[in-house]
């Protein structure tokens, strides 16, 4: 009987570049386990997908490591496959924020995670679909949500967290917000219209963004095919900016709404502006829209989990 066959793809300059030195690690765990180890470097933006698509059918899971824009690749490239072909993905999270590896429940230890990749159970889980490419737990609009694809890889690499505080703050100070026209389809499958000057805009499927826990709403579910949307308001005041803090990262009711701050689900969303608009999925660079349609992808992928967690 042939060996069960693995492709293992690792980004080396993920957070501290961390995995290079843990590759006899990873490898040994994965062959103890039965598989064959197929190996692969990235090189540049785009080949970690490239890579996927391409060889999926060649082994029976996928693994990769890196960062949360990292996992993004491999599961865009994975959506590109007809359902009946996409294979597992496993996930060893060695980013500077890791929000999809909370999510997920996966250790921040390198063997726990492998162990995990290659013994766990599989979680299907939704996946967004933002115009012609896809999500796995973000897309967010405005210069804060920028923060963190646009902060230098080296200085993530020495701060770590703390380097998109830094950089946070430095967006705070000069606002920028955008005349929205929001188009949804509310929990009862009727369309809403939503109009406003918005500073901040999340579309979610997780239980962290940022690093920060709670913040997408307090009843999260990933796999009903509904996102979590956060829209906050441009703040006139330091007391209104306050407000907004309170609101995502204080309030007792996760869910409530205010005049500054919208929350709602749904599976379906179309953002409109008269201006190009920055957005970021997954913590990469999506370029600037005037015109975005997303759609949640309900049960589209499987992601290995812990086999003893009952919830993700």
């Amino acid at each position: 009987m042939d060996d069960k066959k693995v492709l293992f793809i690792y980004n080396p300059n993920a957070g501290k570049g961390v995995i290079p030195k843990h590759l006899d690690e990873v490898t040994d765990i994965f062959e103890k386990a039965g598989y064959s180890v197929g190996l692969y470097r990235t090189q540049a933006p785009g080949d970690g997908p490239k890579e996927v698509t391409e060889k999926a059918d060649l082994f029976d899971l996928i693994v990769c490591s890196g960062g949360d824009g990292t996992l993004s690749g491999i599961v865009s490239g994975m959506m590109k496959l007809p359902k009946e072909q996409r294979k597992p993905i496993g996930f060893i999270p060695t980013g500077s924020t890791n929000d999809t590896g909370k999510s997920y429940g996966l250790p921040k230890s390198i063997g726990d995670a492998a162990r995990i990749a290659v013994e766990g159970k599989p979680f299907t889980t939704d996946i967004g679909h933002f115009n012609d490419t896809f999500f796995t737990y973000v897309a967010s609009l405005g210069k804060l949500s920028a923060v963190s694809c646009f902060t230098p890889q080296e200085v993530k690499k020495r701060w770590g967290y703390l380097a998109y505080l830094i950089e946070g703050i430095k967006v705070l100070l000069h606002l920028d917000a955008y005349d929205l026209k929001i188009t949804y389809e509310d929990t009862e499958g009727k369309e809403q219209t939503l109009e406003g000057n918005f500073f901040l805009g999340m579309i979610t499927n997780t239980y962290s963004v940022g690093g920060f826990n709670g913040i997408t709403g307090g009843h999260v579910d990933l796999q009903d095919g509904l996102f979590e949307v956060v829209l906050c308001k441009r703040p006139r005041s330091l007391g209104q900016f306050s407000k907004i803090v309170d609101n995502l990262f204080l309030a007792p009711d996760k869910d409530s709404n205010n005049e500054l701050v919208t929350k709602f689900k749904t599976g379906k969303i179309k953002v409109e502006s008269r201006d190009n608009v920055q957005w970021v999925i997954d913590g990469e660079n999506a370029g600037k829209h005037k015109c975005v349609d997303i759609e949640n992808d309900h049960h589209a992928i499987d992601i290995m989990v812990d086999k003893n967690r009952e919830n993700v």
